[in-house]
């Protein structure tokens, strides 16, 4: 559900030339499709993860659950676009505006790192909530 609510905000920023795909972003025994199709954003699976918080002698367990997707796109790292960072702004910007019902604490984390020529950003959502 949360991947889904990630690709339709997606498609509503200004994209400025990137297009936003409906596919998982890993083919079987392929290199990502990230890197195969630049200025391409994929969002991947989403991970969910439970914690415990506190644990009391009455049964009365109070964990934390994370829910993240990462999003992942890349780029010509020698003639990136001028519009790549209001780009990354907009995405992280989506933290605020992804529906996440019980979600306490909404964190948006940004990698980037260099695959051949290519500049490749992965954005990862990650919303917490306790019970």
């Amino acid at each position: 559900i949360m991947r889904d609510n990630v690709l339709t905000k997606l498609k509503t920023i200004s994209l400025g030339g990137f297009s936003v795909s409906n596919e998982l972003p890993y083919a079987e025994s392929e290199s990502p499709l990230y890197l195969k199709n630049p200025k391409t954003i994929y969002v991947d699976r989403e991970i969910t993860e439970t914690a415990p918080l506190v644990l009391t002698l009455d049964g009365l367990d109070i964990s934390t659950t994370t829910t993240s997707v990462v999003v992942y796109f890349s780029t010509d790292a020698k003639n990136a676009p001028s519009h790549l960072d209001t780009l990354i702004t907009a995405i992280k910007a989506l933290k605020n505006t992804i529906n996440h019902p019980g979600a306490n604490q909404r964190d948006v984390l940004l990698s980037t790192n260099f695959v051949g020529d290519l500049l490749v950003n992965e954005v990862e959502f990650r919303f917490t909530k306790t019970a």
